[in-house]
């Protein structure tokens, strides 16, 4: 068995979304990022995602 890493990376645009819910803005940030990992999306077996907030707790 062979195991494969393709990594591509993307950022969204600083500042509130009008999106309505992360996996809107995930959805925009898919084509840029396959793009960064030269792969088409038929090629895609998994993906990862780590979505972090910088809110501090209050």
């Amino acid at each position: 068995m062979t195991k494969a890493h393709t990594d591509g990376r993307t950022h969204s645009a600083l500042g509130k979304s009008e999106l309505e819910n992360t996996g809107q803005l995930m959805a925009t940030a898919a084509a840029p990022t396959l793009a960064h990992a030269g792969v088409e999306p038929c090629d895609v077996a998994a993906i990862f995602v780590s979505v972090s907030s910088l809110e501090r707790a209050k």
